[in-house]
């Protein structure tokens, strides 16, 4: 009997729920629109830098970054979504969940911001968040607290 994996709050998905249709065997085909990016990713990962990747629906751009941080960083790859324009406060639970910190989250914005810094710059992590249209310009400001130790291959349509 083989068990299923530890499952942590942020996961990337399992392989096979990149194909929407569940089709039992069906592989990735590496088009160059996959290839690029992964050759993508993979310099924004080396750079430590931030990386958005967008365009219309239903192109395979959260396929595309799925697969490559499966390869790339498997193990350092944290998603976050978030609901239309969120404020600091939703950016700081998601992330709070996304990496499954222990305890309650802090109460004052200023004890959550240091716990969360401390957290990303304990080991490299990948943040990867779907729909990052929908990030307000209170994020942008944030984004600084978290650099050093936080790369950001955003997904937006």
């Amino acid at each position: 009997m083989t068990t299923a994996p530890a499952v942590r709050p942020g996961m990337l998905p399992p392989e096979r729920a990149d194909h929407y249709l569940n089709l039992a065997g069906a592989r990735v085909v590496a088009t160059e629109a996959l290839r690029t990016t992964q050759d993508n990713i993979a310099a924004t990962l080396d750079a430590r830098a931030m990386m958005v990747l967008s365009g219309a629906a239903g192109n395979g751009k959260s396929f595309s970054v799925n697969a490559a941080l499966r390869h790339l960083a498997p193990r350092n790859t944290y998603r976050v979504a978030f609901r239309a324009r969120p404020t600091p406060r939703d950016i700081r639970h998601e992330l709070f969940r996304a990496l499954a910190l222990p305890g309650e989250p802090p109460l004052r914005p200023i004890e959550f911001d240091t716990v969360l810094k401390d957290a990303l710059t304990r080991s490299f992590h990948v943040l990867v968040c779907d729909e990052a249209q929908w990030l307000s310009r209170e994020w942008c400001g944030m984004r600084g607290c978290f650099a050093g130790g936080v790369a950001f291959p955003s997904v937006a349509r």
